[in-house]
């Protein structure tokens, strides 16, 4: 956040330059910690200081919400996914790599 581009400040004034007369931020939190409580709220002052006409009001963070969950379980059944699959290519390529008489069944 200290050193994330567009800060709260230059992305408000990029909404103030697009024409917007309020702009919400959405802070993408999953907790209520010290960022949420004190540094944003001032961060969001600090910006409706440089444009007093605009309207300013922080979102709630995501929180731990159950499409999060959901979120999350895709996330690792992808990766479980592309494990197996990178797995399956090795041994494809392992078997490919040996000699047909290694590879070929006994009668």
């Amino acid at each position: 956040m200290e050193i994330a581009e567009p800060t709260i400040a230059q992305a408000v004034g990029r909404c103030v330059e697009a024409g917007a007369s309020r702009v919400v931020i959405a802070p993408y939190f999953l907790s209520r910690g010290r960022h949420i409580q004190e540094d944003i709220p001032a961060l969001v002052a600090a910006a409706q200081q440089q444009y007093p006409g605009i309207s300013c009001s922080i979102a709630e963070p995501i929180g731990i919400d159950p499409l999060m969950v959901q979120l999350i379980q895709s996330r690792v059944k992808a990766a479980l996914l592309k494990d197996c699959e990178a797995a399956a290519a090795l041994a494809g390529a392992e078997e490919a790599a040996m000699p047909a008489a290694a590879v070929a069944p006994r009668q």
